[in-house]
């Protein structure tokens, strides 16, 4: 049975997966609401009748080089023409082409479309507003009739199939919906006055128009037809005889239980408020039943019918759950609390707030043959005995980092978990189950002892532990208030000493070791769990200056000092007593005997006292250092405590200006730009540059720079802070980065396009109602009307 003819092979694959995946989503969205019922021409995935039976066109070069008849289509001027083999014209004056791989062609001629057969006759004469090649030689036929649509079937020597009176009817559409290639018929819907019915190509009326609704779910081997119909409130499946497959009722939807299986889903509806409609947000689904293109039930559920795994799904049954698979036969009795499953992994059943995992048996049932307290997936894998070995550290343990056998020996097994005899028999008929989930492991809970089991109940590390979690490519366990590390397959990567494991975070918070601690002492080791240092006083901080690299702080006696990681050795003592900030090129903010000071990374002195300042921050992109005072003033100073900028200012803001259009947008790359520190002190601003010399006395009432280019926007007339409203008249300039007034203090508003590569000035005189138009260089270009620009230019905001 074929679907539909297409130019090419890989045309057909990838529109038979168009076709299923159109089918998921009509059922999806047909699911939401119970009135909202598409007219979607859905079908089984192997007979499905994609995009309304149309061919699909390909391009004019392609048809001439495999047209049936060697008729090919040249281009003259504005038009093309029909030319045989012996390069004789047979049709002229066509243009807005669609060709096809059969031969037939559609075109327009004189404003209107018609078809043109293999031979090169026409078809179907130029009189149509458009025209759709479909699936066995028919014709889709468009007439407009002002807003309104009226549509009609030609078979391919061009005569009407319907309406039969050739004659478009205003209020009448007529569509493809299936064409049977065994017993070579043809299905068309037929809209009439707002009504749908069924005729075929053997000008048979099978379906009066009567219906709300008509749309194709389903076809047999017998090419018996599946419709949904729709009538008023109620909803029934019928056939294209009429023949009743699921009665008519009120408050119920049908749709294709599955793709690939004839089954179908009749769900009912309980309507809350009285309402006289279904509708998404008062309605409950009640009850989901399937059944088979006989009418035949084949199981009801208490509630939707939800996917699970694969071909299994979960139905719902006096308030439990059980599996059917995709012919809704039970595989799995209704018989728990809940069933939960993620990512095709293994289904987990719940019963008597205990957890179970679903298994395939030999014998291709489903059962749950244990349970446990809890269970919890393990994502990450463990780092193998052979990675670790392969390691160069591995063998670089301290003498006194060694244990006695006893310590080191392996765990004998715990009490498996406890076995649940299940449910009761299945038919022995049932299709294969296709179920089989990846191996998974699992953390189990028994009696408060914790373990490893994997998807088919086969205990990996005994059941004995109090604590158990993923750690590092390993799993960290605890019993008897001692810690350990093993692998998910149980073996022993350090021993149950320890009384803490914890991570040690790098600069990107990524993990760069294993902290352990004994007996108040603590070692370092590597992401394999080799060791590092020897076991010291010293403790590993790991919440304390974010952003070092390959270091760490480390604290003994409630002192603090730094450790570097790779170096695996102390490169300052802890003799600070807080280490706060990590401030830029590896400085960072300490405090001794009272005082702040800044020392670098190797324990350098940069500044020997801060204590005079409240707040010490790196300036933004920038490796000097902005302070505040006591009395909150603000200035700059550099890494060895000179003073740039006095910190004597109410408020401080360091300000980049560029030339470059393309730095505006690459923040990684600020070489080009200019940074300036605009200050203010009682209301009035200036600004400094980066050395602290001053570009703008502390006269203006307002500093900022534009987006782009490199320009300060200045005033000296009073304004408010609040978006720069005025209270009054407020004249504008253009202040240079150098400090030099390039445009007098006389513009309402100077504005520059941020999206605009050429970065031109647009200097603004609103009662003038003009604005004055620079290049970046401050070169005058032209004067335009204020109200014409702003009209013609989105980006400005007046």
């Amino acid at each position: 049975m074929s679907i539909i003819l297409v130019r090419a092979n890989t045309v057909k694959l990838l529109m038979l997966k168009v076709c299923k995946l159109s089918l998921s989503i009509s059922i999806a969205l047909t699911a939401l609401s119970a009135v909202s019922i598409t007219t979607i021409h859905s079908a089984h995935a192997s007979t499905c009748s994609c995009n309304q039976g149309k061919l699909y066109s390909i391009d004019i070069d392609e048809l001439n080089g495999i047209h049936p008849h060697q008729l090919t289509l040249k281009s003259n001027e504005a038009y093309y023409q029909l030319v045989d083999a012996k390069g004789q014209v047979i049709q002229d004056k066509l243009y807005d082409i669609s060709a096809y791989e059969d031969g037939r062609i559609v075109a327009k001629r004189n404003g209107h479309f018609g078809a043109i057969d293999t031979t090169g006759k026409v078809a179907v004469d130029f009189k149509y507003d458009a025209i759709d090649v479909l699936n066995n030689g028919f014709y889709h036929l468009t007439q407009y009739f002002g807003s309104k649509k009226a549509t009609a079937i030609a078979t391919s020597t061009g005569s009407w199939l319907y309406p039969a009176n050739n004659t478009f009817e205003k209020n009448t559409q007529v569509d493809y919906l299936y064409a049977d290639d065994v017993n070579q018929i043809t299905y068309f819907t037929v809209l009439k006055n707002g009504k749908h019915g069924l005729i075929n190509d053997k000008n048979q009326t099978l379906i009066a128009p009567i219906y709300d609704e008509l749309a194709l779910l389903d076809t047999c081997p017998n090419e018996r037809l599946f419709m949904k119909a729709v009538s008023g409130d109620k909803v029934g499946l019928i056939d294209q005889y009429q023949k009743v497959v699921v009665p008519f009722a009120k408050n119920i939807n049908i749709e294709n239980f599955n793709e690939d299986k004839q089954i179908f889903s009749v769900k009912s509806y309980v309507l809350r408020n009285n309402e006289n409609s279904i509708h998404t947000n008062n309605e409950t689904i009640s009850s989901e039943t399937l059944i088979n293109g006989k009418g035949v039930s084949i199981i009801k559920a208490d509630a939707s019918i939800k996917p699970l795994n694969s071909n299994l799904y979960e139905y719902k049954k006096s308030n439990k759950y059980g599996i059917i698979n995709s012919n809704g036969v039970i595989v799995l009795p209704a018989n728990f609390d809940y069933l939960y499953s993620q990512n095709d992994a293994s289904i987990l059943a719940a019963q008597n707030q205990k957890i179970g995992i679903v298994t395939k048996e030999s014998n291709n049932r489903l059962a749950v043959n244990k349970f446990y307290d809890s269970l919890e997936p393990t994502y990450d894998s463990t780092y193998t005995l052979s990675e670790i070995e392969n390691q160069s550290l591995k063998h670089e343990e301290y003498d006194d980092e060694q244990v006695s056998d006893s310590d080191d020996k392996t765990i004998d097994e715990s009490t498996s978990a406890v076995e649940v005899e299940i449910m009761e028999e299945t038919d022995n008929t049932l299709e294969a189950i296709t179920y089989n989930p990846p191996t998974t492991s699992y953390i189990a809970q028994i009696n408060h002892k914790l373990g490893l089991v994997d998807s088919n109940n086969k205990v990996v590390i005994p059941i004995i532990y109090d604590e158990m979690g993923s750690f590092e490519h390993f799993i960290r366990v605890k019993k008897d208030n001692k810690y350990g590390l093993i692998t998910e397959k149980n073996d022993i990567i350090k021993p149950l000493i320890y009384d803490d494991i914890m991570s040690l975070n790098g600069l990107h918070g990524d993990s760069i070791g294993m902290v352990f601690t004994k007996d108040h002492q603590q070692h370092l080791a590597n992401k394999f769990g080799s060791t590092l240092t020897k076991f010291s006083d010293y403790r590993f901080i790991n919440d304390k200056l974010y952003g070092l690299d390959n270091m760490t702080v480390i604290e003994k006696d409630g002192k603090y000092g730094l450790f570097n990681i790779t170096g695996k050795k102390v490169i300052i003592p802890p003799i600070y007593e807080d280490m706060s900030e990590s401030i830029y090129n590896n400085s960072i903010l300490a405090q001794l005997d009272g005082k702040k000071l800044l020392i670098d990374t190797s324990g350098k002195m940069l500044i020997n006292n801060l204590s005079q300042y409240t707040e010490i921050n790196r300036s933004s992109d920038s490796d000097q250092i902005t302070v505040k005072t006591k009395d909150d003033k603000y200035g700059v100073i550099d890494y060895k405590g000179k003073t740039i900028i006095p910190a004597d200012y109410d408020s401080l803001e360091l300000q980049s200006l560029t030339n470059n259009y393309g730095d505006v947008w690459d923040e990684s790359d600020s070489k080009l730009a200019v940074t300036l520190y605009i200050v203010e002190k009682n209301g009035k601003y200036g600004a400094f540059n980066r050395d602290g010399g001053v570009v703008a006395p502390l006269e203006y009432t307002h500093i900022q720079s534009i987006a782009y280019p490199a320009y300060l926007l200045v005033t000296k007339d009073k304004i408010t802070e609040d978006n720069i409203d005025t209270t009054g008249v407020v004249n504008f300039g253009l202040m240079s980065p150098a400090g030099k007034l390039v445009l007098e203090m006389k513009y309402d508003a100077i504005v520059s396009n941020y999206y605009d590569p050429e970065g031109k000035i647009y200097a603004i005189h609103t009662e003038r109602d003009t604005v004055e138009i620079y290049d970046k260089t401050l070169k005058f270009l032209e004067t335009q009307n204020l109200t014409s620009f702003a009209a013609n230019n989105e980006w400005y905001d007046q």
